[in-house]
């Protein structure tokens, strides 16, 4: 299994396509929530942000991956029973139990790799930031942009999934990341950051 065959799985498969889209979004407004605290906070070592984006990155990847896996294999084994009960044969070791198991296996590393892939991108800057390429406050700026980015790319993938106008799915997805912003910046007034 490489990410070939993982790609190929997400682009056919419409359950993992909702992890792909579901995950990515948690994470990019996950690190969105981590990036405004730490610049709320005034930080200024690039070194913190990188390790505190990537850290949650890494914790969604695990917790992805076990809970998918946890939920998506207790699904395919309620499934496999039923298929069971109405051939009235054992398919676990057939090519039909393998296939489920196969579908718990992508679908977990759907729903891990999702966030972990836009941690990555989203930490991109603050890297360019620790080989002293560009500043800590371009870097921040330089997230924010790709957050929104990438949520309006989730957004126009979801509109064209469902066949809407994708320019107001997109725009409906970056909405989210501004009420994050909004929410963070309404604390930090009140002085609760």
């Amino acid at each position: 299994m490489n990410l070939l065959s993982i790609f190929k799985f997400l682009v056919r498969d419409n359950i993992a396509r909702r992890y792909f889209v579901m995950n990515s979004f948690d994470g990019a407004l996950t690190i969105l929530g981590v990036m405004i605290a730490l610049w709320l906070s005034s930080v200024t070592e690039t070194k913190l942000v990188i390790v505190s984006c990537l850290g949650a990155g890494i914790a969604m990847l695990v917790s992805g991956i076990y809970g998918a896996y946890a939920a998506e294999k207790a699904e395919r084994v309620r499934e496999l029973k039923e298929l069971e009960r109405h051939m009235m044969t054992d398919l676990d070791e057939t090519k039909i139990g393998e296939k489920f198991e196969q579908l718990s296996v992508l679908i977990a590393l759907v729903d891990g790799l999702s966030p972990l892939l836009v941690s990555l991108i989203l930490i991109v800057p603050f890297v360019l930031s620790q080989f002293n390429l560009i500043s800590l406050g371009y870097a921040f700026a330089v997230s924010f942009l790709l957050v929104a980015a990438i949520l309006f790319f989730l957004g126009t993938f979801v509109g064209k999934i469902s066949g809407e106008n994708s320019l107001k799915s997109g725009a409906k997805m970056v909405s989210a990341g501004i009420v994050v912003s909004i929410i963070f910046f309404a604390l930090e007034m009140l002085r609760v950051v």
